[in-house]
């Protein structure tokens, strides 16, 4: 476990796990990391940041590190999940849509203050329209309301809503099983969906193709797996 002020972060093997831990309300070598869970400690995910860090003399360092974290997950070959819990208001909204899989708790609650304060939600209104369609992300963004998980679920931005007592042991669960996946398979499974995302179905296609015979079946994980089926045995990866 590294300490920090602010976060805890562990990392066992392929996974990592990234915890915010400023309380009351937590405001706020990837290459073979093969999944990386961001949570909230006690009842709250992210509820965002402190005002005053965002006047004048304060912005210019907040903000380039602020985008330094989003480059960061961006730059995440794994899975990125966000286990979300409580209030995850402004960029704990922003950090949770921008993860690769997101999971709330039924209580949980996502919005963007920020326009109150004339401000805008900087990756928020880079992402969310990907996710929900630009008319739900413009009034989610100007209403400034809670946003529900069930809301969230229905609008795409969330994968699925679990009961408040079942969401720390479904993350674990479903981490490990990410864990036991080979690396270069769920790392290239996440850049063909990416890739697909913002091409056109043809283009998409050949992509796909392309990553799949010449970045895949180059590696050393696909062979094993095909033998280990035939063989009816659990597949030893190499990670290669």
């Amino acid at each position: 476990m590294s300490e920090y002020r602010f976060v805890d972060f562990r990392r066992r093997g392929g996974r990592a796990d990234l915890t915010f831990k400023r309380h009351p309300r937590n405001t706020f070598n990837t290459e073979t990391l093969k999944v990386l869970v961001i949570r909230g400690a006690g009842d709250h995910f992210c509820s965002g940041i402190e005002w005053r860090e965002l006047q004048t003399e304060q912005v210019g360092v907040y903000m380039p590190l602020y985008t330094r974290v989003f480059n960061y997950l961006n730059h995440i070959k794994g899975i990125t999940i966000a286990a979300v819990q409580g209030d995850a208001f402004g960029p704990g909204s922003e950090i949770a849509m921008f993860c690769d899989i997101t999971f709330a708790a039924k209580s949980a609650k996502f919005g963007f203050q920020e326009i109150r304060a004339g401000l805008f939600p900087p990756i928020a209104t880079a992402v969310l329209p990907h996710l929900v369609g630009r008319n739900r992300a413009l009034d989610w963004i100007l209403s400034t309301k809670p946003i529900s998980a069930q809301e969230a679920f229905d609008a795409n931005m969330v994968a699925r809503v679990l009961l408040d007592d079942d969401l720390e042991a479904f993350v674990e669960e479903y981490a490990g099983r990410i864990n036991n996946l080979s690396a270069p398979a769920l790392m290239l499974c996440k850049r063909a969906v990416d890739g697909a995302l913002y091409s056109n179905v043809p283009e998409a296609l050949k992509t796909t193709e392309s990553t799949y015979m010449i970045d895949l079946m180059n590696c050393i994980d696909p062979h094993e797996g095909l033998a280990a089926m035939i063989e009816n045995r659990a597949p030893i990866w190499k990670n290669k």
